[in-house]
């Protein structure tokens, strides 16, 4: 009896297409540029993870980096001398990361005055773009205005961003809210009605949930803690509650594990700290939120009580692990809430902005400009 026959298994479209190709150099070209689409679609979608910190003096905020995979060479040049060696480029501060893309605070100076732009980049890619400022004026008695800008980026939703800026006048009255689409590449103006009852905490830093923007906030004449979604036009999306009386002070808000983060204190009367909680917004729908961990200052910093500018640096997106700063003796530590064990991982010079950087490798039509 004759041995059964191996089934032949049927050409996989990677394989045909191989076989093919070698005969038609314009079908391996068209080939290649499906694979590379296929493989850039893929990588898109992978979220972007920590893999350190930017920091430098208060003048610019950048310039070093701390590598958390314990490499010597950083993953990107921190001081970003693809952008700052060009001769359009005068003064960039840095403001924020999201995802990746980090935004910059260009000032440029003209014969009239001083001008004051955005630049989004990608350092992994060397792509970044110029986004004009709104050209809008302070309109206030005074002529005082403060902006805090915000970039918004989500990979897997969309390769475009976002830009959301507010304008303060004196009191930290908001005078003005802007959105950027890079689709557009316009800035739309938003009515402030919408914001008449909500003091926007800029100290704090914000995060990226839900593709939305949300930053912590006071509401009302008896100036009750909430965090507020922001929609695309700058407007309030949602208002979420916060329970101040039961967890303390909200000192940071961050995303990890598609849950929105936070960690806060109660304060004593002279507004110290012994101990600090971490806090996830378990049912966005519901606003239940649980209590993850609670930690002390002595076991973070080695000291008994800490404040607000011991501030929270980080959440890790994919580990229950959270970083911190402490502005009295330098550390950056990092504090594992499964093992409870807390790492110093270094010590920075002087009061240093440290922002998280999340490496992304795609390149994006949204950045039309390249080294």
């Amino acid at each position: 009896m004759a041995a059964p026959r191996e089934a032949r298994r049927p050409s996989s479209p990677t394989t045909s297409s191989w076989r093919s190709s070698r005969a038609s150099p314009s079908r391996r070209s068209s080939d290649s540029r499906a694979w590379f689409g296929f493989i850039t679609e893929r990588l898109r979608k992978i979220p972007p993870t920590l893999q350190g910190f930017l920091y430098g003096p208060t003048n610019k905020n950048y310039g070093h980096f701390f590598n958390l995979l314990g490499r010597s060479v950083p993953p990107v040049d921190p001081s970003f001398a693809f952008l700052t060696k060009l001769p359009e480029i005068e003064r960039i501060i840095l403001m924020g990361s999201c995802n990746g893309l980090v935004l910059f605070l260009h000032s440029r100076r003209s014969e009239a005055h001083e001008r004051e732009d955005y630049i989004v980049c990608n350092p992994a890619t060397k792509e970044w773009v110029l986004v004009p400022g709104t050209g809008t004026q302070c309109d206030n008695e005074l002529n005082y205005s403060v902006t805090a800008g915000y970039l918004i980026f989500d990979p897997a939703v969309s390769s475009g961003f976002k830009l959301v800026q507010f304008m303060f006048g004196t009191n930290m009255t908001l005078l003005q809210v802007h959105t950027y689409s890079s689709e557009s590449r316009v800035w739309s103006g938003k009515s402030t009605e919408c914001w008449s009852d909500v003091s926007i905490q800029t100290w704090v830093f914000s995060a990226i949930v839900n593709g939305m923007l949300h930053l912590v906030a006071r509401l009302g004449s008896d100036y009750q803690v909430v965090i507020v979604a922001v929609d695309e036009e700058g407007g309030k999306h949602r208002i979420i509650s916060w329970p101040e009386e039961e967890r303390g002070l909200l000192v940071q808000l961050g995303q990890s594990q598609g849950l929105l983060h936070c960690t806060s204190g109660h304060r004593d009367d002279l507004g110290y700290m012994t101990e600090l909680s971490i806090s996830a917004l378990e049912d966005y729908g519901t606003e239940q939120w649980i209590l993850k961990d609670s930690v002390s200052c002595l076991q973070l910093f080695g000291e008994v009580n800490c404040c607000i500018a011991d501030s929270t640096v980080a959440f890790h997106p994919d580990h229950n692990l959270v970083f911190f700063f402490h502005l009295w003796n330098r550390k950056l530590v990092s504090y594992d809430m499964d093992s409870k064990e807390v790492t110093t991982l270094c010590r920075l010079g002087g009061w240093i902005p440290i922002t998280p950087y999340f490496p992304y490798f795609v390149e994006s039509s949204a950045l039309v400009k390249s080294h």
